[in-house]
């Protein structure tokens, strides 16, 4: 393992607010188009604060489960488990959100995710900086997870819903 293989990358100041806000207004569109298949919208009340949060993010297919990856600090509103909505594909919806505590797990999600989206495209969709000419292993996500925050929140959507849940990484296009 190299030392500081992995940072954080995340976008600060006013053009990520910019862009958060575009995000927000594209994302809230009952037909966002094509880039809804990767980010959605959280809607959920602060743990201590009770006020209201509307956060873009990535959805990831990990599994059967669907998982935000993130080390922003919103995510500590989920450790226990919280309420919220999730607005994917142009649907809201109610969701449950729960932060992973387990930093193996948490690991080898970043590491699966990594190697399924390839290098420029994971440190993209992640946030992370990976060293130049640099292969991350497990061991490095490890340290991540540890150093940076790297962050899962699994996401739970009502099984009662009528459009099936379909996780953005399978190969067949949605059904629309």
């Amino acid at each position: 393992m190299t030392d500081r293989l992995i940072e954080r990358a995340l976008r600060t100041g006013p053009e990520s607010e910019q862009a958060d806000a575009r995000m927000r207004e594209l994302l809230s569109r009952p037909d966002p188009g094509p880039v809804a298949e990767y980010l959605a919208l959280l809607h959920f009340s602060g743990r201590r604060s009770g006020r209201r949060y509307t956060v873009p993010a990535g959805v990831h297919g990990i599994g059967t489960a669907l998982m935000i990856a993130t080390g922003s600090s919103w995510r500590h509103n989920f450790a226990g488990g919280r309420e919220g909505e999730l607005t994917w594909r142009g649907v809201c919806r109610p969701a449950g959100f729960l932060l992973l505590r387990d930093p193996e797990l948490t690991a080898r999600g970043y590491l699966e995710l990594y190697r399924r989206y390839g290098a420029a495209t994971a440190q993209r969709r992640l946030g992370i900086a990976v060293a130049e000419g640099s292969e991350p292993e497990l061991d490095d996500f490890r340290d991540a997870v540890e150093r940076c925050g790297l962050s899962l929140v699994e996401v739970t959507l009502p099984a009662d819903r009528a459009t099936p849940l379909r996780t953005p990484l399978s190969d067949s296009p949605p059904a629309r």
